[in-house]
């Protein structure tokens, strides 16, 4: 069977993204970065939105980005914040 999305979860700045992109290299799948996502869809930094919104609103956001993200079944490596 063909394998579907990869969801990588982990600690802050322990590679997740940059495991992301190898390993979809060597799927030959799309690499998907929650955090970039999510600073596309509301036109500011993970920084300003923790600042100006708070984490509650954050992780609120970072679920239904996720929701989104996994909602179309493409195969890809997700990468969490």
């Amino acid at each position: 069977s063909e394998l579907g999305t990869v969801v990588l979860v982990g600690f802050m700045s322990c590679g997740k993204s940059s495991v992301a992109r190898a390993l979809s290299t060597r799927l030959g799948c799309e690499a998907v970065d929650l955090d970039d996502l999510i600073v596309a869809r509301e036109g500011q930094s993970i920084a300003e939105i923790f600042k100006t919104r708070g984490e509650s609103e954050f992780r609120g956001i970072e679920t239904e980005v996720l929701r989104e993200a996994l909602q179309d079944k493409a195969r890809r490596v997700i990468a969490t914040g």
